[in-house]
């Protein structure tokens, strides 16, 4: 009876490498050697700007993708669960440079494989290489959902500081059902007669209710909740 080794088995635990069938992978692993790493809670599996030459894969445990920018800010993009791969589309990227940091939640296994490897598995597998294609188009997916839900909750903060704004100015800042003057709000939302995303939603929630050119704040402190929101 013929024994798999411990890599091909460790594969079959990853959803990127389930449609391959078994004979398939046990030939691709004979030319080279999956390398597995344990990392500690709180320790870094890769980090942002540095080149990602071999594909990572979880094999237990959870990681978090995260974005920090030049004023230390860190800006969570995703949670990465075991089973799944890490920035498949990266690997194949020009520049192959990670856009986030990858950092342990729990104790975590992974797989490492080379880039080389993966293409060469392309090759012997139609099955691998259309889940490796998907795999792309769902982080892209993902990537664009996660901008644009960025950029609203972005929206929704702005309309929030500046309505606090305006109360504090006017001294009610903690008033419920304080009026003003919309004209000044026009520097948020442009052409008042154009809907900005996140106003009509303040209005759903009756954080705020408008009534002509003048904006009533019905909720200062879910407002308030809204404008230290993390982006």
């Amino acid at each position: 009876m013929h024994s798999f080794p411990m890599s091909l088995i460790a594969l079959k635990r990853v959803d990127l490498f389930k449609p391959v069938p078994t004979r398939t992978l046990d030939a691709w692993v004979q030319g080279f050697h999956p390398l597995q790493r344990e990392y500690r809670k709180g320790r870094f599996l890769l980090v942002q700007g540095k080149e990602y030459t071999d594909l990572c894969c979880i094999l237990s445990g959870e990681v978090s993708a995260e974005i920090q920018d030049y004023s230390g800010k860190v800006l969570k993009v995703e949670t990465l669960k075991a089973c799944e791969a890490i920035a498949t589309a990266v690997l194949f990227s020009p520049d192959r440079l990670l856009p986030v940091t990858v950092v342990a939640q729990t104790d975590v296994s992974t797989l490492w494989i080379p880039r080389k490897e993966i293409l060469r598995l392309c090759g012997m597998s139609s099955e691998f290489l259309e889940k490796l294609l998907c795999d792309m188009g769902a982080r892209l997916s993902f990537l664009a959902q996660k901008i644009r839900f960025l950029q609203f909750n972005t929206i929704r903060k702005k309309i929030a500081e500046y309505l606090l704004i305006q109360l504090r100015d006017q001294g009610k800042a903690d008033a419920t059902g304080t009026a003003y003057s919309g004209n000044a709000f026009r520097d948020v939302r442009g052409d008042p007669a154009s809907p900005v995303p996140g106003f009509s939603e303040l209005c759903k929630e009756n954080v705020i209710q408008a009534e002509g050119k003048t904006i009533h704040v019905l909720d200062p402190a879910r407002l308030r909740q809204i404008a230290e929101e993390e982006e």
